[in-house]
């Protein structure tokens, strides 16, 4: 029984009660929570509209609870370093938050260091896999949001006949040779690494990834994975897949809009700018990208999870707004970019919630349609052991694929 009901009752004005002013604001409680900034931004605002969307519907079912939705580019949500972004997040100071989206790829460390505690039942209404994703030893530690998985975006449908690496490179450079045949980034010890994940899973399509994260490199795999990584490389032999001319841009997504390239790979959110670069463009074919010695999609899963130091109300608050942002209606509105203008492109991001394809407007879109059968098949990345692997990973994939010298990649 609330405060206020029992004042009511002490003073037997009971029919006064409902003339209450609101509480105001500042008995709210507090509940900040910090999203992925990695995604399109559609309205053009910084996530304004956003954030606003999101901080109203939470609040309209829970009156109490004063929600503050932070999405800051600034924000490095892949920073595991002592006194880093995630350590300042999960901590007591002016930055912290009692609600963080990260990549399961991280989960691992989060829960060793302690930062993130255990959430009460595992996540209902997800693609199965992603469920694995936020379980360590038998216990859950977060509720899925995104997917991510990467794909080949392609005009020609005869890349609906790909089965392997070799036949992808193939195919592309069939449907015209003097371009390049496949526009992507693999630069970076988090991206390179895991593009070898991805060929790896596709030569051994059984099983769990965890074997793809020792050294050496798997010799059958790499083979496969060096010749589409090599692909890339112009007449000059220059690879701005592989030499940072296409990372932490849109370089890669803009040579395959205006034709330059015959497909490019990403996950599937990449879409956006491809289709804002070359607005009148009809919409491409679409596959899980064939890596190694066959064809079998993974992916990331990223997901919310509650600071350790997030106790009692708080711990309640945080169960219910992982709740909201699981409704399918709330992965439609960001999927779907209901929080900008009118006509906006969708966002063309993977929702972990199995309720959102079955309903509009995912259920008739023709994009969402062709990564659900992708997504349902899809193993899952480990969620231990990638942070402290990827520069070993990295050094050896750039000394097999002869990038740059070893010494070089040291600090990527």
């Amino acid at each position: 029984m609330s405060r206020r009901i029992l004042l009511c009752g002490v003073l037997v004005l009971v029919a006064a009660c409902s003339t209450l002013p609101p509480k105001p604001s500042s008995e709210k409680r507090p509940l900040r929570v910090v999203l992925f900034p990695y995604i399109p931004d559609s309205a053009g605002d910084g996530f304004a509209s956003l954030k606003q969307r999101l901080e109203q519907g939470f609040e309209q079912h829970h009156p109490d609870v004063d929600l503050e939705v932070v999405m800051n580019e600034k924000d490095d949500l892949y920073d595991l370093a002592d006194g880093g972004t995630l350590e300042q997040l999960f901590g007591s100071g002016p930055k912290a938050a009692q609600v963080v989206e990260v990549d399961t790829l991280l989960l691992g460390e989060l829960v060793e260091k302690g930062w993130v505690q255990a959430v009460p039942r595992e996540p209902r209404d997800v693609i199965p896999a992603a469920r694995q994703a936020v379980s360590i030893q038998g216990r859950t530690y977060g509720t899925p949001t995104y997917l991510c998985t990467n794909v080949v975006y392609a005009r020609d449908p005869a890349i609906h006949t790909a089965t392997d690496g070799r036949s992808l490179v193939r195919i592309l450079s069939g449907i015209d040779a003097a371009k390049r045949p496949l526009a992507t980034n693999y630069s970076g010890s988090w991206t390179l690494p895991a593009a070898y994940m991805d060929a790896w899973a596709d030569t051994h399509p059984t099983g769990g990834l965890e074997p793809a994260l020792a050294l050496p490199l798997d010799p059958e795999a790499t083979e496969v994975f060096a010749g589409v990584v090599k692909s890339c490389k112009g007449s000059d032999r220059a690879n701005p897949c592989l030499d940072k001319t296409y990372a932490d841009n849109t370089l890669a997504e803009e040579a395959f809009a205006l034709g330059q390239a015959n497909g490019f790979m990403g996950y599937t959110e990449r879409l956006f700018p491809i289709l804002k670069a070359q607005p009148a463009a009809a919409l491409p074919q679409v596959i899980s990208v064939p890596l190694g010695g066959g064809t079998h999609p993974v992916m990331f899963v990223d997901a919310l999870t509650v600071s350790a130091r997030c106790v009692e109300d708080c711990s309640s608050d945080a169960l219910a707004l992982s709740e909201y942002m699981s409704r399918p209606e709330v992965r439609t509105l960001i999927a779907f970019s209901q929080d900008a203008p009118p006509g906006s492109l969708p966002r063309y991001l993977l929702q972990a919630s199995q309720a959102f394809y079955q309903r509009q407007p995912a259920r008739s879109d023709p994009m969402y349609q062709q990564y659900l059968p992708i997504v349902r098949d899809a193993r899952v990345f480990p969620n231990q052991g990638y942070p402290g692997n990827r520069k070993a990973l990295q050094t050896a994939l750039l000394k097999e694929l002869q990038a740059v010298p070893v010494a070089d990649s040291a600090s990527e």
